[in-house]
């Protein structure tokens, strides 16, 4: 079942929302967003947010889904390209697109899921679209826009919608980076009379089903780290080739993979630590 009916989807509103956000670790104890001035401290992968404020459960072009996590909180930078997308997908398709996770009330480290979308300048878009007037199923889970062993798209699963969603969301004056599978980034290369715009666009393994965008650092936010400047050119080169072929060659040709050390914890900024000592009863 791919998408369910307005009226049906609010019957069953009830039991969506039994489900409670996983509350193993402390920063995904904190229920609510802390401070009234927005503020992005410290990195994507070790951060926090102040005053962050949460995207509205659907709006032009858009729907946030699995709100059961408490992971729809972010910086109004955030919310400001969420909407621009759903803008522009609502104006050129006449549906909306699926948005995934923000970052938690307080941001922070999450128990599951993300080593990043600490700081409220991440978030999850879908490769997903229902039409106008329309719901998601609320335990779809979004198929895979890659055949990864052949390093093509899947047949049939890529839409002009995903590709003006990436335009709308690279092209926004904020964004930093955008991380999609090679072999989207290489479809995009391939397909793009101008490619200028997919400078943004990075190779990631993984997001095959979605993309995940991060903003710069916004005004206002003196702790907040932006990650490094993206090499010039538009990435539609050698090295992008090696990612999709390095991605086939490890479906086809499996090999044991050494266990990995630990990674020692990170040390979030003192900004961060005070937040959650105080929000720690």
């Amino acid at each position: 079942m791919k998408y369910l009916p307005l009226l049906l989807i609010s019957l069953l509103g009830t039991t969506v929302a039994a489900k409670d956000p996983d509350k193993s670790n402390a920063w995904s104890r904190i229920p609510a967003p802390i401070g009234h001035t927005p503020q992005a401290v410290g990195g994507a992968a070790n951060g926090c947010q102040l005053g962050a404020q949460p995207l509205e459960a659907q709006g032009e072009g858009f729907i946030s889904i699995r709100r059961w996590r408490n992971r729809y909180y972010s910086q109004p930078v955030t919310l400001r390209l969420v909407r621009h997308v759903g803008h522009e997908i609502a104006r050129l398709h006449q549906s909306s697109i699926l948005i995934g996770d923000l970052s938690q009330p307080a941001g922070g480290e999450m128990p599951f899921g993300h080593g990043s979308h600490r700081n409220g300048l991440d978030v999850d878009i879908w490769f997903y679209t229902v039409p106008r007037g329309h719901q998601p199923d609320p335990e779809i889970e979004p198929p895979s826009m890659v055949d990864a062993a052949a390093g093509t798209l899947a047949p049939g699963q890529w839409q002009t919608a995903y590709r003006d969603a990436l335009h709308a969301a690279a092209t926004f004056p904020e964004t930093n980076r955008i991380f999609v599978n090679p072999v989207i980034k290489q479809h995009l290369c391939d397909s793009e009379s101008d490619t200028r715009w997919l400078r943004k666009i990075r190779p990631w393994i993984g997001h095959d089903a979605h993309f995940h965008v991060r903003l710069n650092c916004p005004p206002g936010s003196p702790e907040c780290i932006t990650q490094p400047a993206i090499p010039a050119g538009d990435g539609c080169d050698a090295d992008l080739r090696k990612w999709v072929a390095d991605q086939s060659d490890a479906v086809l040709n499996p090999r044991p993979q050494p266990p990995r050390p630990p990674k020692p914890p990170k040390t979030p900024p003192d900004t961060c630590l005070t937040l959650l000592q105080g929000s720690t009863p």
